[in-house]
């Protein structure tokens, strides 16, 4: 009876840059498309490279107009496209939500529709080709109807391709609809789901977000509703099966005139992702993840009390560490009010910011929707973007403001997933470095947010004065798990997954059948090994397939053991 052992290493592409800048400020860009465009109903934006230049484009929708795509032009400047289906359409669009659905390398964008209308519409998903356009897929969900206001992606099952679920608010007449599940059967199909409370419970839905809230490698959902008065929370049990929670703050907090958004963010470094909700009534709040799977409400924070004047109130947020000083600060935008920034100080306390122009801007009126935190021309130091809408009642632009930086260090990741799916969603980046002389993990979960706030999917990290990055670890949805040692700050890493090299069943005769999981469209060198010390070329597959199963013939009885390297 002969062993064949499997060792499997990888390979990582790396790509550096550098940048800083004199101060954390954030200035308002006064030229341009992306400032300069008007419209009575900008809704919801999200920010991705469509195509592929390393640089982040913009997709922004408008309710009653038709959307728009802005491409960076890599010199901090955008330019508006105009031309393809994506950029033609006029149907009651809500809120885009990008990610890579097939695993082809091409950013790809669902489009939410139909929220706030008078009759149903449907949803559009656009297939990307990663030259910036963008055409509707022949997918089912761009048949189903419905009043649908945000989506969101995740690999519930992490089978390697991303899945998807879509709020519905139900029509004016009703008190609300039934959400809606998709199963993505890695064909460029996708199948409804009809089974389990996450699709069949009843609610005036308005966001949902994904995030593995107890650390146990599988995705969670929260939906942030408007009616009933709580939000519901869904944990994730494995094999596609979730149980809402019932005794959690975040899911029986009543909220009076209900929920309107939230973000998730780690903002004590404690490794566990904590909640940010708004409230249509002026109010927020702050929950606090103390491990599991239960959340407390913190109530001595300046965010949950903005001190809005009468009829305004807390709307979209964004997690993000603006300062680079390592720990995670907030944006809230707001309805009737001035867009609110607040500082994380590091000890569990934040201070409102009142310095830079987003502090400025909102007021009577303005409905400030949509935020992200955003590093648009690459200069390790984020940068923020809102949309804004007035009801209908006149024009307006979105806002862009540029971080003028400081001299904190910065550390940006972006992965491709190979086995698992290959926007990486669901991904968690984690940094150990020592700042102002104290050594402590960063979490960052690769996610885009859940419709209205949607972020890029690129992990960003402030380092503050560190001067080396002691540990980079990557736990991959897969399941496996890599990590990078003493790190330089100050760069952007692209860091692939390795491939899956495993034998899929029992062995038989002097021949062993292996199959690989790995990065469509790329190239591995498969080597064998005696003593693992001395390894030798023994074949090259090109992956045309994501699966691709293969036999080794065996003359002796020795134990052999197999790597994949990219190549």
């Amino acid at each position: 009876m002969k062993t064949h052992e499997l060792l499997i290493t990888c390979a990582l592409l790396l790509v550096a840059t550098t940048g800083a800048k004199a101060q954390a400020t954030l200035t308002r860009v006064s030229s341009g498309d992306i400032v300069t465009n008007t419209a009575a109903t900008f809704t919801g934006s999200a920010w991705g490279d469509f195509n592929n230049d390393g640089f982040l484009d913009l997709f922004v929708c408008t309710w009653d107009g038709i959307n728009i795509l802005y491409l960076n032009q890599t010199n901090g400047t955008f330019t508006r496209v105009i031309q393809g289906p994506a950029f033609q359409d006029r149907n009651a669009h809500n809120c885009p939500s990008p990610a890579d659905y097939d695993n082809d390398g091409n950013l790809d964008l669902l489009v939410a529709a139909g929220g706030f209308a008078d009759s149903a519409q449907s949803p559009v998903l656009y297939q990307g080709h990663g030259d910036g356009t963008l055409t509707p897929s022949s997918a089912s969900i761009n048949t189903i109807t419905g009043f649908f206001l945000a989506a969101a992606w995740a690999d519930y099952d992490n089978d390697g391709f991303v899945d998807l679920f879509i709020t519905n608010e139900g029509d004016p007449q009703s008190s609300g609809g039934s959400n809606m599940l998709f199963h993505n059967e890695g064909n460029g199909s996708f199948s409804r789901i009809s089974n389990g409370a996450i699709v069949n419970d009843i609610m005036a839905s308005r966001c949902a977000l994904w995030a593995d809230y107890d650390n146990d490698g599988l995705m969670d959902l929260v939906v942030i509703n408007a009616n009933p008065r709580n939000n519901f929370l869904y944990h994730n049990n494995g094999h596609g099966d979730f149980t809402r929670v019932l005794t959690n703050p975040i899911a029986t907090d009543q909220w009076p005139s209900g929920a309107l958004h939230a973000a998730w963010g780690d903002f004590d470094n404690d490794g566990l992702p904590d909640l940010f909700v708004t409230g249509a009534d002026g109010t927020a709040r702050l929950y606090h993840n103390s491990g599991n799977g239960s959340f407390t409400n913190v109530t001595s924070v300046p965010m949950v009390s903005l001190g809005l004047p009468a009829g305004a109130s807390a709307n979209g947020a964004a997690w993000g560490d603006y300062d680079n000083d390592g720990y995670l600060d907030l944006v809230v935008t707001c309805i009737g009010a001035p867009t609110a920034l607040f500082h994380n100080n590091g000890d569990g306390t934040f201070t409102r910011d009142f310095s830079g122009d987003p502090g400025k801007d909102g007021g009577p009126g303005i409905v400030t929707t949509s935020c992200a935190w955003v590093d648009y021309d690459n200069d390790g130091f984020l940068d923020l973007f809102t949309a804004r809408n007035t009801r209908d009642t006149y024009l307006i632009s979105n806002l862009l403001y540029h971080n003028e930086g400081n001299t904190n260090g910065w550390l940006k990741v972006r992965l491709v997933g190979s086995v698992s799916n290959r926007s990486a969603i669901g991904a968690k980046v984690r940094v150990r470095a020592t700042i102002g002389g104290k050594t402590f993990w960063q979490l960052r979960e690769i996610n885009s947010g859940g419709g209205w706030d949607v972020v890029p999917l690129v992990a960003h990290f402030g380092l503050g004065n560190a001067t080396n990055i002691d540990v980079l670890r990557i736990e991959w949805p897969s399941g496996a798990v890599q990590e990078l040692h003493n790190q330089a700050p100050r760069q952007m890493l692209t860091i692939t997954e390795p491939p899956q090299l495993k034998i899929p069943g029992p062995t038989a005769g002097d021949s062993v059948q292996l199959s690989l999981i790995g990065l469509l469209g790329s190239s591995y060198e498969l080597q064998t090994s005696s003593d693992l010390n001395n390894w030798t070329p023994w074949t090259t597959l090109s992956s045309t397939n994501r699966t691709m199963t293969f036999t080794d013939s065996i003359s002796s009885p020795s134990a052999r053991f197999y790597r994949a390297v990219m190549r």
